[in-house]
């Protein structure tokens, strides 16, 4: 089997990460060579945490010049995603890139365009749907097991939430708001196993907790009050010793989350109308307990109903109830994923992207998924800007168009998921 060299453009964030679960979930057949990260700060800290110290280089095309790769993952920030794409401009590499696809929603459309016009597969980091819980959730639906999906109500509670109001994620220009930030990692997994396109959405978004009057370039680090602040890294990482820390927490940055700068809402909620009828709800919190629930996703259909609660003790848990059952008629499956990330969905996504990058198959994970994703996240921020019901159509340029109307929602291929999964 091929050992594929690995270029990441954003090697001191999410790209680093996926790079190092690429190696290690493909027993070192795909290695990371050469990475572009303008910070030498992340760069250090992530050749130590990682243990390698690949070519670096200052730009994209520097770097394509001058090495030999047979896939390239972009893991930078979300507003330089389109930026790092063009720089790919000429080049037929397989290219791997993180959700969202950008933080505006003009160049997410420009992202669009280009990875049309692009000569190499582009596979997108949805990795929830790589997911094991989530694959058997999607399995059973299409079987049948609740009959005709008729709504549905996902929910997430994130209880690292605190830690990316730390970051630049705290404002709009620069994540595009938790609805692409976050939200659309749900938003797939919703239109995905409902195998229905998102139509129209009214929502409500609101600061209830982060934000306020402190200084834009305060820092926990040089406030008088970091050792009494709930919410100051001090005593956030005091509260997670010996405990799993999710990225967020590992790499936390120390940006006051009550600073003025922060325009993102902390609290939101949607309703969604789907194109075959079905009709859904979905919110998500981020200054929730960590011992509360941490993502809950209810389906409902005519012939029963079901539940994937994410965040069970020790890992995930789907209960299926049959509608027409007594109270003692439930199934349960249960999946253990602790310490993995993503619901154990990392590692098999990246396992795909050596297929993708070997030429075995397309990605399962696509550009125009992505896109329908985060044109429903986009016209939910409308939405709640202005109080109405946004439809995705008004906001779809005519030429991306047939995303609304084209974009399917297969389940992995038998011989995939064998793969990927086993």
């Amino acid at each position: 089997m091929k050992t594929l060299n690995v270029g990441i453009i954003g090697f001191g964030g999410r790209g680093g990460h996926v790079g190092q679960t690429a190696e290690r979930a493909t027993g070192g057949l795909m290695h990371t060579v050469a990475v572009v990260d303008p910070s030498d700060e992340r760069f250090a800290q992530a050749c130590e945490e990682y243990q390698c110290r690949p070519n670096r280089y200052p730009t994209v095309p520097e770097m394509l010049a001058n090495e030999v790769l047979d896939v390239v993952i972009i893991g930078s920030p979300n507003e330089f995603h389109l930026a790092n794409l063009q720089g790919m401009q000429g080049s037929r590499i397989p290219v791997f890139v993180e959700k969202p696809l950008d933080s505006t929603w003009e160049r997410i459309c420009e992202v669009v365009r280009f990875t049309r016009a692009y000569p190499a597969a582009v596979m997108v980091g949805h990795c929830m749907r790589y997911a094991p819980i989530l694959q058997k959730a999607k399995e059973l639906i299409a079987q049948g097991a609740i009959g005709r999906v008729r709504s549905a109500h996902f929910i997430q509670y994130c209880h690292y939430g605190n830690g990316m109001f730390h970051n630049w994620r705290r404002e709009k220009h620069r994540s595009g708001t938790m609805m692409l930030e976050k939200a659309t990692h749900d938003l797939d997994v919703m239109q995905w196993l409902l195998d229905a396109r998102p139509v129209s959405v009214f929502s409500s978004a609101k600061q209830m907790v982060f934000g306020g009057d402190k200084s834009p370039d305060l820092r926990c680090r040089d406030c008088a009050d970091r050792m009494t602040c709930p919410e100051s890294t001090t005593n956030i990482m005091q509260r997670w010793v010996g405990e799993y820390a999710f990225d967020e927490i590992r790499h936390m940055d120390d940006l006051c989350p009550f600073s003025s700068i922060v325009d993102v809402p902390d609290d939101e909620i949607c309703l969604i109308q789907y194109d075959t009828g079905i009709h859904g709800t979905y919110s998500q919190v981020f200054y929730s307990p960590r011992s509360f629930h941490h993502r809950d996703y209810q389906i409902v259909g005519d012939l029963g109903a079901m539940d994937i609660d994410l965040g069970a003790e020790f890992g995930g848990k789907i209960t299926l109830c049959p509608r027409y059952g007594t109270t003692s008629d439930r199934y349960e499956y249960h999946f253990d994923y602790l310490m993995r990330n993503h619901y154990n969905g990392d590692g098999a996504m990246t396992q795909h992207l050596y297929q993708v990058a070997t030429g075995v198959a397309q990605p399962h994970t696509t550009i125009d998924q992505a896109f329908l994703a985060e044109a429903l996240g986009y016209a939910s921020v409308i939405s709640a800007e202005e109080g109405r019901v946004v439809s995705l159509r008004e906001l779809v340029p005519d030429d991306l168009a047939d995303a609304l109307t084209q974009t399917t929602f297969p389940a992995m291929s038998k011989e995939m998921a064998g793969a990927v999964l086993a």
